[in-house]
């Protein structure tokens, strides 16, 4: 045991020390003063400790210099990314990705490991893997000077503004960063938070949020393999170090660290419970029911032993509780309202690309399935049009489409613009059926599931609001037909009964729960009783589904 203790000693004091050297000589004539560089800067306080980055702001022209830890290049960062304004969909989740610093002499890479192909074999085949399996680097900054704790500092306010499309996409390459301008600049002991709203190509101004945080390389979490029998999203990698029958390709499914706080009790709070948080702009007449919907899951973990699994706060603008949090923070659960107008909800989830774990959901509710009247058009009556087509109609569709239901039934002045897109994409495989565009890496490549070409899948298209709406439709059509008066009667929720529009909207909130669980659509779930029997009267009154997921 002395021996361990003293090898340990020493590999901490050799650390150390190279890790200052390394610093002395960095600092030394190589880069200019770090007081001469953050002249004008204020630090960002941690209200919680040492920031895992210290971040310095200067507000008069909006930049924001980071000094990076000693030992950066031991860590793994996750970045994750959303459009915090200026859009319709702001707020929904723009993407992740993991990410680590190297060195290049007076510059820093910020790489993202490869992690689509491994091995877990033998070491020739894991070297020969690491080989030809490279990473990629995403962009480099140079080192200003050295910072006080002795680690490199970087403008990242500058890299995060100009080189905002390497993580959101062309769509985020702004028409004028000079009128970039900091929106949140928050630093904790294990991430930071970098919000900058600037004018995009069009001129619209959005705000880009980069929540970056510490991943470790062992957090205890145990991977679980897919069972294609079960419907669950999956994280996938192609295993070269493998010679069996079912072949090379790994599937771990998507899901929470969710444990037993007290193993040997048969039903047991969990270690720590999965918190959402309903967003303040939820309207207060909607708030029971989402935070109704939320809960409804605790019923099916109290089958596998954990009590309380999930939990609720709300956020309120009016109070202030819980105000300090940005839906946006990694850390936090949220479900977001958004007034758009648009008939749709969707529960995607961030999900650690190497082992499947779930670490962020953030569900996106909108105020247009309830006022659902002109779609119909659009939204029902084409795509019902389409059903049952084959391959080879929609092929023959995408050569004529003059004949094609999704043009021939759009307004009139959206007719040429759909032609015109036909044009400029040019034929694709089959039409465009999903049938040319699988990956056979994952468990299932549905367009319905946006799982298409994701090494984690998560939620990517719900038409859950969609069926939602046209019931609450098909209401609105017979109450303003045979009952006028009681849109005008109490208990009413934007003159929808509440007995009929909560339960409504508490299911669909269940049922984006139910993706950032890691659930895919179950399809099946519509085939548990035969339509004679749904429409029999021994089913009034009774749930002729058999899932929330369905």
């Amino acid at each position: 045991m002395n021996r361990v203790l003293a090898t340990s000693l020493a590999l901490f004091v050799g650390a150390w020390w190279a890790a200052t050297a390394w610093a002395q000589n960095q600092a030394g004539g190589e880069y200019p003063p770090f007081q001469e560089v953050t002249q004008g800067f204020e630090p960002v306080v941690s209200p919680a400790g040492p920031g895992m980055y210290q971040l310095y702001v200067r507000r008069k022209d909006n930049r924001v210099l980071a000094e990076l830890p000693r030992d950066f290049a031991a860590k793994k960062y996750f970045i994750a990314l959303t459009v915090a304004s200026g859009e319709r969909f702001a707020g929904l989740q723009a993407g992740d990705v993991l990410t680590y610093w190297r060195q290049y002499d007076r510059r820093l890479a910020l790489i993202r490991p490869q992690l689509t192909t491994r091995s877990t074999g033998d070491a020739e085949s894991q070297s020969s893997v690491r080989r030809l399996f490279t990473d990629q680097v995403l962009l480099d900054v140079p080192i200003l000077t050295i910072g006080p704790q002795g680690g490199p500092v970087i403008d990242i306010g500058s890299m995060l503004i100009q080189q905002a499309a390497r993580f959101f996409g062309p769509a985020a390459q702004s028409s004028n960063p000079a009128l970039a301008s900091i929106r949140t600049a928050k630093a904790f002991p294990h991430n930071v938070e970098l919000g900058f709203e600037a004018p995009m190509a069009g001129g619209e101004l959005k705000t880009l949020h980069y929540s970056i945080s510490e991943l470790p390389e062992q957090s205890g979490y145990q991977p679980r393999l897919a069972d294609t029998r079960v419907g669950y999203f999956t994280t996938s990698f192609n295993d070269l170090g493998r010679f069996s029958e079912e072949g090379t390709w790994v599937r771990y499914i998507n899901r929470w660290r969710l444990e037993k706080r007290d193993p040997s009790l048969k039903l047991s709070p969990p270690k720590n419970p999965i918190v959402f948080y309903i967003e303040h702009t939820t309207p207060v007449r909607y708030r029971p029911w989402v935070k109704r919907g939320i809960l409804y899951w605790n019923a099916a973990f109290e089958r596998i032993g954990i009590r309380d699994a999930i939990e609720v706060r709300q956020q309120d603008a009016v109070t202030g509780e819980h105000m300090d949090k940005d839906p946006e923070d990694v850390r936090y659960n949220f479900v977001r309202w958004l007034n758009n107008d648009v008939s749709t909800a969707i529960g995607p989830s961030r999900v650690h690309p190497a082992t499947g774990e779930i670490l962020d959901a953030d569900i996106i509710l909108t105020d247009g399935w309830i006022r659902y009247y002109l779609m119909q058009q659009t939204d029902v009556v084409t795509p019902a049009a389409m059903e049952g087509f084959s391959p080879e109609m929609l092929a023959w569709l995408d050569q004529n489409p003059r004949w094609d239901p999704r043009i021939l039934l759009a307004p009139p002045v959206e007719r040429e613009r759909l032609l015109a897109e036909r044009r400029e994409h040019g034929h694709r495989p089959y039409g465009g059926h999903p049938l040319a565009t699988v990956d056979p890496k994952l468990l299932g490549d549905d367009e319905f599931d946006g799982l298409i070409g994701r090494t984690s899948q998560c939620n990517g298209m719900c038409l859950a609001a969609s069926g939602l709406a046209f019931d609450m439709a098909l209401l609105r059509m017979q109450l303003e037909l045979f009952a006028p008066e009681l849109q005008t009667a109490g208990d009413l929720l934007d003159g929808m009964p509440e007995e009929y529009v909560g339960p409504l909207l508490a299911e669909l909130t269940a049922h984006e729960v139910g993706h950032t669980l890691g659930l895919r659509h179950n399809f099946k779930a519509s085939a548990i009783y035969p339509l004679s029997q749904i429409n029999s009267d021994e089913m009034r009154g009774k749930p002729f589904a058999g899932s929330v997921m369905d």
